[in-house]
Protein backbone atom coordinates (compact mmCIF):
# COMPACT_ATOMS: atom_id res chain seq x y z
CA UNK A 1 0.00 0.00 0.00
CA UNK A 2 2.87 2.60 0.86
CA UNK A 3 4.06 1.81 -2.85
CA UNK A 4 0.70 3.27 -3.99
CA UNK A 5 1.15 6.45 -2.24
CA UNK A 6 4.70 6.83 -3.21
CA UNK A 7 3.45 6.88 -6.70
CA UNK A 8 0.28 8.69 -6.44
CA UNK A 9 1.64 12.50 -7.00
CA UNK A 10 0.75 14.53 -3.38
CA UNK A 11 -1.91 16.31 -2.21
CA UNK A 12 -1.91 20.26 -0.91
CA UNK A 13 -4.01 21.31 1.31
CA UNK A 14 -6.85 24.06 0.76
CA UNK A 15 -4.28 26.49 2.66
CA UNK A 16 -1.76 26.13 0.17
CA UNK A 17 -4.44 26.38 -2.64
CA UNK A 18 -5.57 30.03 -1.27
CA UNK A 19 -1.99 30.80 -1.40
CA UNK A 20 -1.65 29.47 -5.01
CA UNK A 21 -4.38 31.27 -6.11
CA UNK A 22 -3.97 34.52 -4.56
CA UNK A 23 -0.38 34.58 -6.16
CA UNK A 24 -1.61 33.38 -9.65
CA UNK A 25 -4.77 36.22 -9.47
CA UNK A 26 -1.89 38.62 -8.63
CA UNK A 27 0.07 38.03 -11.57
CA UNK A 28 -2.96 37.75 -13.80
CA UNK A 29 -3.85 40.59 -13.10
CA UNK A 30 -0.57 42.30 -13.23
CA UNK A 31 -0.03 40.73 -16.82
CA UNK A 32 2.92 38.84 -15.80
CA UNK A 33 1.90 35.37 -16.88
CA UNK A 34 -1.01 34.48 -19.19
CA UNK A 35 -4.07 31.80 -19.09
CA UNK A 36 -5.41 30.05 -21.77
CA UNK A 37 -8.83 28.17 -22.03
CA UNK A 38 -8.30 24.57 -23.47
CA UNK A 39 -10.85 23.87 -26.31
CA UNK A 40 -12.91 21.72 -24.66
CA UNK A 41 -14.48 19.86 -27.79
CA UNK A 42 -11.38 17.40 -27.37
CA UNK A 43 -12.84 16.04 -24.44
CA UNK A 44 -16.27 14.35 -22.92
CA UNK A 45 -18.40 17.35 -22.70
CA UNK A 46 -20.21 15.57 -19.73
CA UNK A 47 -17.60 16.12 -17.41
CA UNK A 48 -15.38 18.89 -17.80
CA UNK A 49 -16.89 22.25 -17.63
CA UNK A 50 -13.76 24.48 -18.18
CA UNK A 51 -10.35 23.81 -18.48
CA UNK A 52 -6.98 27.09 -18.09
CA UNK A 53 -3.70 26.22 -18.42
CA UNK A 54 -0.32 28.41 -17.37
CA UNK A 55 2.83 27.76 -18.66
CA UNK A 56 5.68 28.47 -16.86
CA UNK A 57 8.61 27.88 -18.29
CA UNK A 58 9.24 23.85 -18.10
CA UNK A 59 6.18 23.47 -15.72
CA UNK A 60 2.82 24.20 -16.11
CA UNK A 61 -0.50 24.61 -13.56
CA UNK A 62 -4.15 23.67 -14.89
CA UNK A 63 -7.17 24.16 -13.24
CA UNK A 64 -10.46 22.77 -14.27
CA UNK A 65 -13.85 22.01 -13.13
CA UNK A 66 -15.53 19.39 -13.40
CA UNK A 67 -18.92 17.69 -12.90
CA UNK A 68 -20.02 14.33 -11.63
CA UNK A 69 -22.10 12.48 -13.82
CA UNK A 70 -24.03 10.87 -10.73
CA UNK A 71 -24.09 13.35 -8.11
CA UNK A 72 -24.00 16.64 -10.26
CA UNK A 73 -21.97 17.62 -7.80
CA UNK A 74 -19.17 20.23 -9.06
CA UNK A 75 -15.50 19.80 -8.28
CA UNK A 76 -12.11 21.87 -8.88
CA UNK A 77 -9.05 21.05 -8.87
CA UNK A 78 -5.24 22.79 -9.97
CA UNK A 79 -2.64 20.56 -11.33
CA UNK A 80 0.84 21.28 -11.39
CA UNK A 81 3.03 19.65 -14.20
CA UNK A 82 6.45 19.55 -15.15
CA UNK A 83 7.09 19.54 -19.26
CA UNK A 84 10.45 19.44 -19.01
CA UNK A 85 11.09 16.20 -20.68
CA UNK A 86 8.00 16.97 -22.81
CA UNK A 87 10.44 20.25 -24.38
CA UNK A 88 13.26 17.91 -24.81
CA UNK A 89 11.22 15.43 -27.15
CA UNK A 90 11.35 12.36 -24.38
CA UNK A 91 8.94 11.39 -22.13
CA UNK A 92 5.31 12.47 -21.17
CA UNK A 93 3.95 15.02 -18.74
CA UNK A 94 4.76 14.46 -14.72
CA UNK A 95 2.37 15.69 -12.18
CA UNK A 96 4.09 16.90 -9.78
CA UNK A 97 1.14 17.83 -7.47
CA UNK A 98 -2.21 18.74 -7.09
CA UNK A 99 -4.63 20.83 -4.63
CA UNK A 100 -8.47 20.45 -4.95
CA UNK A 101 -10.11 23.71 -4.83
CA UNK A 102 -13.25 25.53 -2.72
CA UNK A 103 -15.78 27.15 -5.20
CA UNK A 104 -14.52 30.63 -3.28
CA UNK A 105 -10.99 29.72 -4.63
CA UNK A 106 -12.42 28.03 -8.38
CA UNK A 107 -14.23 31.44 -8.62
CA UNK A 108 -11.92 33.89 -8.13
CA UNK A 109 -9.25 32.62 -10.25
CA UNK A 110 -12.27 32.02 -13.12
CA UNK A 111 -13.11 35.85 -13.47
CA UNK A 112 -9.79 36.72 -13.50
CA UNK A 113 -8.83 34.44 -16.13
CA UNK A 114 -11.66 34.70 -18.18
CA UNK A 115 -10.99 38.83 -17.78
CA UNK A 116 -7.58 38.28 -19.14
CA UNK A 117 -8.62 36.00 -21.95
CA UNK A 118 -11.41 38.40 -23.19
CA UNK A 119 -9.38 41.15 -22.89
CA UNK A 120 -6.92 39.36 -25.38
CA UNK A 121 -9.28 38.25 -27.56
CA UNK A 122 -10.88 41.84 -28.03
CA UNK A 123 -7.42 43.17 -28.57
CA UNK A 124 -6.71 40.85 -31.10
CA UNK A 125 -9.88 41.38 -33.11
CA UNK A 126 -9.36 45.34 -32.57
CA UNK A 127 -5.64 44.90 -34.33
CA UNK A 128 -7.36 41.85 -37.13
CA UNK A 129 -10.04 44.82 -38.06
CA UNK A 130 -7.67 47.74 -38.43
CA UNK A 131 -5.71 45.77 -40.26
CA UNK A 132 -8.52 44.97 -42.58
CA UNK A 133 -9.52 48.23 -42.81
CA UNK A 134 -6.62 49.82 -43.30
CA UNK A 135 -6.67 50.51 -47.05
CA UNK A 136 -10.22 51.90 -47.08
CA UNK A 137 -8.58 54.71 -43.71
CA UNK A 138 -5.40 55.20 -46.26
CA UNK A 139 -8.12 56.52 -49.04
CA UNK A 140 -10.72 58.61 -46.70
CA UNK A 141 -7.44 60.39 -45.51
CA UNK A 142 -6.58 60.97 -49.09
CA UNK A 143 -9.65 61.82 -49.87
CA UNK A 144 -10.79 63.97 -47.26
CA UNK A 145 -6.97 65.70 -48.19
CA UNK A 146 -7.83 66.03 -51.78
CA UNK A 147 -11.29 67.50 -50.60
CA UNK A 148 -9.52 70.28 -48.39
CA UNK A 149 -7.75 71.30 -51.04
CA UNK A 150 -10.53 71.38 -53.75
CA UNK A 151 -12.72 72.81 -51.13
CA UNK A 152 -9.82 75.66 -50.72
CA UNK A 153 -9.98 76.24 -54.35
CA UNK A 154 -14.05 75.89 -54.92
CA UNK A 155 -14.07 79.01 -52.92
CA UNK A 156 -11.21 80.88 -53.91
CA UNK A 157 -12.96 79.98 -57.54
CA UNK A 158 -16.12 81.52 -55.65
CA UNK A 159 -14.82 84.63 -54.45
CA UNK A 160 -13.42 85.60 -57.81
CA UNK A 161 -16.73 84.83 -60.04
CA UNK A 162 -18.40 87.10 -57.08
CA UNK A 163 -16.16 90.10 -57.74
CA UNK A 164 -16.04 89.78 -61.13
CA UNK A 165 -20.09 89.92 -60.91
CA UNK A 166 -19.68 92.51 -58.48
CA UNK A 167 -17.76 94.87 -60.64
CA UNK A 168 -19.89 93.97 -64.05
CA UNK A 169 -22.86 95.37 -62.14
CA UNK A 170 -23.69 99.27 -62.17
CA UNK A 171 -24.79 99.66 -59.20
CA UNK A 172 -23.52 97.50 -56.65
CA UNK A 173 -25.65 96.16 -54.14
CA UNK A 174 -25.21 98.32 -50.55
CA UNK A 175 -25.51 96.75 -47.16
CA UNK A 176 -27.41 98.74 -45.00
CA UNK A 177 -27.30 98.59 -41.36
CA UNK A 178 -30.94 98.29 -39.06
Amino acid sequence: MSDVNELAPPKGSLDKAEGYIDQLVNLLNQKKIDVFRTDLKKFDPTTLQNHYSIHLKDYQIEISHNRHQETGKNSYVMIFNNLKNISEGSGERVILGYIYLADSQYSKFKIVADNQIEARRRAAEEKRFNKAVEPIDQLLITVSSENSIKDTNSTDTLKEEFSRSSEELPNPPQLHQI
